[in-house]
C-alpha cells in the first residue's frame, strides 16, 4: 500500500469534505445507489409525426398541435392550440371553441357560418379557420447534462443554469453492473479522503 503527502486547494478540500459528509454508505443522497453518480438532466422529447393508423399505440394524450408552419409552436391540446392562433392574430373566435372529441362526426357551423361534417382533425381545425396543422406525439426523453459525485451540487447546478435547462432533474446511476474498471476504486479514493478530511477536524475541533 502507498502513502503519499498532497496539497489540496481550498475548494478541493471544501469539495471532498462534502462529498463524504453527505454520501457516506447508507446516506440519503446516495439515493438506493452504491458509490452513485449523480447526473442532470434536461426534457428533451422526442417526437413521432401523427398518423390514423398508429394512433393506437400512443396515448392520446401526448398528442401535440402546431400551425407554426416553422414548428415553433407546440400545443398540448387542441383546444390549446385554435386559442393560441387566434390569440397570435389579435382576434377572436367566432364560435364555440370545443374539443375535437366532441365534435367528431358532428355537423357544425364554421367560422365562416357554413355547415360542415367533422370527420378528422382536417375537418375540426379548417372548421375553426386553420388550414394547416402539424401534428405529433411526444415522447418523454431526457438529455444528460451534468455529472456530480455531490448530489447537493448536482441540484445547486439546476439553479444556476435553470435558464439553459427545460424542466431539469437528477438521475442517479451506478457505476454498471460488475464494472471491474477504476471508476469503484477513484469514487472510494474520494470518499477516504474526504471522510479522513472531516476526521481530523472533528479531532481539532473536538480535542
Amino acid at each position: 500500500m502507498a502513502k503519499i503527502t498532497i496539497n489540496l486547494t481550498d475548494e478541493q478540500e471544501k469539495f471532498l469534505k462534502l462529498f463524504s459528509k453527505n454520501h457516506y454508505p447508507g446516506a440519503h443522497d446516495n439515493v438506493c445507489t452504491p458509490q452513485p453518480i449523480h447526473v442532470v438532466q434536461s426534457y428533451n422529447p422526442s417526437y413521432v409525426p401523427f398518423g390514423e393508423d398508429t394512433a393506437e399505440y400512443y396515448d392520446s394524450d401526448d398528442l401535440r398541435f402546431c400551425w407554426d408552419s416553422e414548428y415553433g409552436m407546440w400545443f398540448k391540446s387542441d383546444i390549446e392550440a385554435i386559442k393560441g392562433w387566434y390569440d397570435y392574430h389579435n382576434e377572436e373566435c367566432p364560435i364555440p371553441i370545443e374539443p375535437f372529441s366532441q365534435l367528431e362526426f358532428e355537423e357544425i357551423e364554421d367560422v365562416t357560418g357554413q355547415e360542415v361534417q367533422i370527420l378528422d382533425y382536417k375537418d375540426y381545425f379548417k372548421a375553426y379557420g386553420i388550414e394547416w396543422i402539424a401534428m405529433a406525439w411526444e415522447l418523454e426523453d431526457w438529455k444528460d447534462i451534468a455529472y456530480f459525485f455531490i448530489l447537493e451540487e448536482a441540484k445547486r447546478y439546476m439553479d444556476y443554469q435553470s435558464h439553459n435547462l427545460k424542466k431539469p432533474r437528477t438521475y442517479t446511476l451506478h457505476g454498471g453492473y460488475s464494472n471491474k474498471g477504476e471508476y469503484h476504486h477513484f469514487w472510494q479514493l474520494l470518499y477516504d479522503i474526504g471522510k479522513e478530511l472531516n476526521d481530523q477536524m472533528c479531532v481539532y475541533s473536538c480535542g
